[in-house]
């Protein structure tokens, strides 16, 4: 079986150059892994269902692919969706989808494992099973096909894409994805159920036919996240992609309990890298990449208890190397535009913040923790220090919202555009305006998604506001992608049949195109009621992600949600124990912080 694995390869060299960026197909990037495959005895491809250069900014994908290729005898490769410029040539040449490494087919490895972070890629999947000639549905494949499984934050309810995948890895990947490596080797040659027999237990493995209606899966948590292996020689493409620098996760989980962030939820606990072990990463990490900025990436990285420290060290130590440091997540503060300004080094490009909310209520509402002042005070204080273009993240849709909330948000901005425009007149504010979509494992997965005409509405209104106003930008998201997230994100079984009808109709890469009418028409195909998924559900109602048991109890969200309601705040998880449910798995919760380790 390998050597017949072994000799399938597609030959796509006389067509790249007929392709857009033909870099992104070659897969012989520095820091990839090219193995003696006499030596192998298990090979997997990691798929990230979506083009090269956003599956290539992301920070799991360039994780696993260094630590599981240590592993003995085993062979971790990568596939990108192909642009719509390959797929075409594919079809029309009959190419199957291929891994970049050694371009084998993908139907010739042992597993092929999607990683799946934004529902709108569902649909990417069963294009690349289908360009791959691998049948889509998981119950129609025999030995001759791999296992196919998932893994990511939208797995935090898997029953969408069941029909599709043979097992799913939920939570932390490092750990049980390694395990799945070493046993994949040491049971080379063996069927499928052998090998799912031999998985079924691990930490965080959900198999559908073995496990559904049985037991409950938890989470995989990696409680020590000292001890895990080293990731600094990642990938470095030859091509520019989304975020094109080296990152390093200085931290993992948030204390914050935002209502609407799922990722705050799934994640907990909070568990800080030291700072010796995140100076060592980035110390090697930079030497292996040739990067010359670093991100220190987190969900909320200035609240890393080292922060200022961090900083510092790596300033001393590249203080004559010209090292650019960025933070994707800064609270609202003063002390987060001290921060900014000590990482900048007189470079003064945008400075994001995430108000969420333009009036109190709705920030109450939501648990952000921020006032109007506050907002104000940082603001000030970012174009003081020599920054002209902020911009803001605003949300709308978000529960017990009014119109008059909504308003706020424009209120809000024209406060910080007069105040800010009073220091400085070339002063830019943007108002970044997502749609709120209530996802699994929150306090809202409970509540009505707003509808796409109430979308429009509430869009339209600030439309008409912003309309003419000086010193602001306003930016919305489109409302029929948010309707659509909505669907996905908290589907059950008969969401596989809307996927899968939808692709057959021409759905995919819904990300760069409107395919709105499509998923329309596949509704109404099946007779699907919107209702049923974007509307209101009992609290006593199962819900499909119900089988996925992330530590943080349904008690607790009940709570929140109350709590939300009458505008309460929850305090800091630093600073008190919230009582979420955590501790039953985790003992330690809330002393993996620096300061308290």
């Amino acid at each position: 079986m390998m050597n017949k694995r072994r000799d399938m390869r597609v030959d796509i060299g006389k067509y790249l150059m007929s392709v857009e960026k033909p870099a992104q197909y070659l897969g012989n990037e520095i820091n990839s892994f090219h193995k003696d495959l006499d030596s192998v005895k298990a090979r997997m491809c990691l798929f990230f269902p979506d083009i090269y250069e956003v599956g290539m900014s992301n920070l799991g994908i360039k994780l696993l692919y260094a630590i599981m290729n240590k592993v003995d005898n085993f062979y971790l490769e990568r596939g990108f969706a192909p642009m719509e410029d390959m797929e075409t040539l594919m079809r029309q040449n009959n190419i199957p989808m291929f891994s970049l490494e050694t371009k084998t087919e993908l139907k010739d490895f042992d597993v092929v494992g999607f990683s799946l972070s934004y529902e709108m890629c569902y649909p990417n999947v069963l294009n690349a099973l289908d360009l791959a000639n691998i049948p889509l549905h998981a119950d129609e494949r025999g030995e001759e096909h791999p296992l196919i499984m998932a893994g990511g934050t939208c797995m935090m309810n898997p029953t969408p894409m069941e029909k599709f995948l043979d097992f799913f890895v939920i939570g932390d990947g490092e750990e049980t994805m390694t395990k799945l490596a070493q046993t994949l080797v040491t049971l080379a040659g063996k069927t499928k159920a052998e090998k799912l027999e031999a998985i079924k237990d691990f930490e965080g493995v959900y198999i559908p036919k073995l496990h559904k209606g049985v037991k409950r899966i938890k989470r995989a948590i990696v409680q020590d996240i000292d001890n895990t292996p080293s990731y600094s020689e990642q990938l470095v493409p030859y091509i520019q992609i989304v975020h094109d620098r080296a990152s390093v996760e200085i931290q993992r989980g948030c204390t914050r309990g935002c209502r609407f962030c799922q990722a705050g939820y799934v994640y907990r606990p909070v568990r800080e890298r030291s700072l010796e072990k995140n100076m060592e990463l980035i110390e090697d990490m930079l030497f292996n990449t040739g990067y010359s900025e670093i991100s220190l990436s987190s969900l909320s990285s200035s609240d890393y208890t080292g922060i200022s420290s961090l900083i510092d060290g790596l300033q001393k130590k590249y203080e004559n190397k010209n090292l650019a440091i960025s933070l994707p997540s800064l609270r609202m503060n003063t002390h987060s535009v001290d921060v900014a300004v000590n990482i900048s080094g007189g470079k003064r490009t945008g400075f994001t913040f995430a108000p969420e909310a333009g009036s109190q209520k709705m920030r109450d509402v939501i648990n952000k923790g921020v006032t109007e002042e506050q907002i104000i005070e940082t603001a000030e204080a970012a174009v003081k220090a020599g920054w002209d273009n902020l911009k803001f993240y605003f949300m709308i849709g978000l529960p017990f919202e009014t119109d008059e909330d909504v308003m706020a948000i424009y209120e809000l901005v024209k406060r910080v555009t007069y105040r800010c425009r009073t220091i400085r007149r070339r002063v830019n504010i943007t108002a970044s305006v997502s749609n709120f979509v209530p996802k699994p494992h929150t306090p809202y997965q409970w509540h009505e998604q707003m509808s796409v005409e109430e979308t429009e509405r509430k869009q339209g209104m600030l439309r008409d506001a912003f309309r003419g106003m000086k010193g602001a930008t306003l930016r919305m998201h489109p409302p029929k992608k948010s309707y659509l997230e909505g669907f996905l994100s908290r589907g059950n079984e008969r969401t596989a049949d809307l996927i899968e009808t939808a692709f057959k109709i021409g759905a995919k890469l819904d990300d760069y195109k409107d395919n709105f009418s499509i998923w329309k028409e596949a509704m109404e195909e099946l007779n699907i009621s919107e209702k049923d998924y974007l509307g209101a559900r009992d609290l006593d109602a199962v819900l499909p992600w119900d089988l996925v048991d992330t530590g943080v109890s349904k008690e607790f969200y009940i709570r929140e949600l109350e709590k939300s309601e009458k505008q309460a705040l929850t305090v800091d998880c630093r600073e008190q124990c919230s009582a979420c449910g955590m501790k039953k798995y985790i003992k330690e919760c809330g002393s993996l912080t620096l300061d308290k380790k």
